[in-house]
């Protein structure tokens, strides 16, 4: 379980949360990762992801666009899915969980949101080929592209309806 922090364009989002007493006080012990995109916070159980996320909210609406809680290398949550699970204490979710978005982080800050079915695996292959390599990173297994990263997100129906 970890968090992922997207920030705002323009702002360098570790430098920010380290200049707070407050924020830096909450996260200094865990670790974290300053990415192109924002920051990465190892967490070792779900219920301290969400307090950490509860303890940094001011921080994440001034400093973010969005936070995404990531349940096993490669698959993230959204924070409504991350809480109704925790609620619900379930632990169902299977491979065929019906409400998948593709996010598109690009380093400049703005994030695309697209419906994983209406993702075209051409683009994915298209920025792969790019470099010809992907490149290692904590957040996702061989996920960062040139120019950002693709997270494979899972939320709720109303998120995915919106969407």
């Amino acid at each position: 379980m970890n968090l992922l922090l997207i920030s705002r364009p323009g702002i360098p989002l570790l430098r920010s949360l380290r200049e707070s007493e407050t924020a830096w006080d909450a996260i200094r012990f865990y670790g974290p990762v300053s990415l192109s995109i924002g920051v990465y916070i190892p967490v070792s159980t779900l219920a301290g992801a969400i307090s950490l996320a509860s303890d940094l909210k001011y921080f994440l609406k001034k400093y973010t666009t969005d936070h995404l809680f990531q349940i096993k290398p490669g698959v993230y949550y959204t924070a409504a899915l991350t809480r109704s699970r925790y609620l619900t204490r379930s632990d169902d979710m299977s491979e065929d969980w019906p409400f998948k978005l593709v996010y598109w982080v690009e380093n400049l800050g703005r994030v695309i949101r697209v419906k994983k079915e209406d993702w075209n695996s051409e683009e994915i292959l298209y920025l792969t080929s790019e470099t010809g390599e992907n490149r290692a990173n904590p957040i996702c297994d061989n996920a960062e592209l040139p120019g950002g990263y693709l997270l494979e997100v899972w939320c709720t129906k109303p998120e995915f309806e919106i969407v």
